[in-house]
């Protein structure tokens, strides 16, 4: 825009050089997805009316044998059923033929027929990867993904005297897990078992018990020495780390945490403090770009979009990426339309989130 301060003779008989440049100011890195395609896990070509998979729950009981014990069979249903519907997104345009008409030659400084579905590509891309936070099951989500919320729900907290579920208590270092997700829940206890030794998540549970069950730190409890993030996070984040280490699989162990940028700023200092720091894996996300750092073996870092106060740690080898397409966005149109004499633009996907298990997931928050 001109000064208004220009003489008036220059306003008069200098035109202003407009530059035929488009600078796109709205655009951001997202990780999460960026793993989960480095990965190799974005599977293409889904059929059918959704997704359906078994989720073994349970192991055999073995009993003890002098050699001579008599046996006893009966049958043992080891799974459950998971499943989950497709549901998508659409970004959508429409280009009057009175503008395009007046959006050519030397009077376009931007081509918007042109680039229409690039941009409405791009518009998509950014809101997708911002969707793998959500609960997909929350009330007018009914048509977006399943996110992580889909199943990071709690009630109360996990009493640290005796390992039962009560009212949210600042002394409790985990939240009670309380949710539903691909129509199984991931309470406690809720399909059977029991926990044989300690106090959840630490001693020995049957199988069944905690099967479905995510990790849910309460970073502000007191049992870690202090009641913030800032002082608690070193402890709160390895607590809940080794936590998840009942996860004895590479597919299942914790690859990347995931935090909002005041968590990561606090985190930040709180480490440097404590010892020097370990810059990420050279072939993890730090290949493609991202700054991260390396946490007892686990990469770190933030991105746009994380709910406030909250950090989030992900099996990304227990995270797909589904579309019914055989690419990730389809892009239709122009369409003509001669009764509004425009031209309508849609790009769109369909397909879903999945998550093989929440037990694979941690959730850091302050519950109480």
């Amino acid at each position: 825009m001109p000064s208004t301060t220009d003489f008036a003779r220059s306003i008069a008989t200098t035109i202003v050089n407009y530059l035929r440049e488009e600078e796109v100011a709205s655009l951001r890195r997202y990780m999460v997805l960026a793993a989960i395609e480095q990965r190799g896990n974005v599977r293409m070509n889904m059929a059918g009316r959704g997704v359906e998979w078994e989720v073994s729950y349970r192991l055999h009981k073995p009993s003890g044998n002098n050699g001579e014990t008599p046996r006893s069979f009966s049958r043992v249903n080891q799974w459950k059923n998971a499943s989950l519907e497709y549901r998508g997104y659409q970004a959508t345009d429409v280009l009057y033929r009175k503008e395009l008409l007046e959006n050519r030659g030397t009077s376009a400084l931007i081509n918007v027929a042109g680039k229409m579905s690039s941009r409405l590509l791009t518009s998509i891309e950014q809101y997708l990867a911002q969707e793998v936070w959500i609960d997909g099951s929350a009330a007018g989500n009914e048509l977006r993904y399943h996110g992580l919320e889909s199943f990071m729900g709690n009630n109360g907290t996990v009493s640290k005297v005796d390992g039962s579920q009560r009212s949210a208590n600042a002394d409790d270092p985990f939240a009670f897990p309380s949710d539903t997700y691909a129509g199984l829940s991931t309470q406690l206890g809720n399909y059977g078992g029991s926990q044989l030794e300690g106090i959840w998540p630490y001693g020995k549970a049957d199988s069944e018990y905690d099967f479905y069950s995510p990790i849910l730190v309460n970073y502000t409890s007191n049992w870690f020495g202090s009641t913030t993030w800032a002082s608690n996070c070193i402890k709160a984040l390895r607590e809940g780390l080794h936590t998840a280490k009942r996860n004895d699989t590479k597919e299942d162990a914790i690859d990347l945490i995931v935090m909002d940028r005041k968590l990561y700023t606090d985190f930040l200092n709180a480490y440097e403090d404590k010892q020097r720091f370990v810059v990420s894996k050279e072939n993890g996300l730090k290949s493609l770009g991202f700054t991260t750092v390396e946490f007892d073996g686990v990469e770190i870092g933030t991105e746009y979009g994380v709910p406030a106060n909250t950090a989030y740690g992900l099996a990304i080898g227990n995270v797909e990426l589904l579309n019914m397409e055989g690419q990730m966005f389809n892009s239709e149109g122009p369409f003509y339309d001669e009764i509004s004499n425009s031209y309508r633009y849609v790009v769109s996907t369909l397909g879903n989130l999945k998550f093989k298990s929440p037990r694979s997931f941690i959730k850091w928050k302050n519950y109480a």
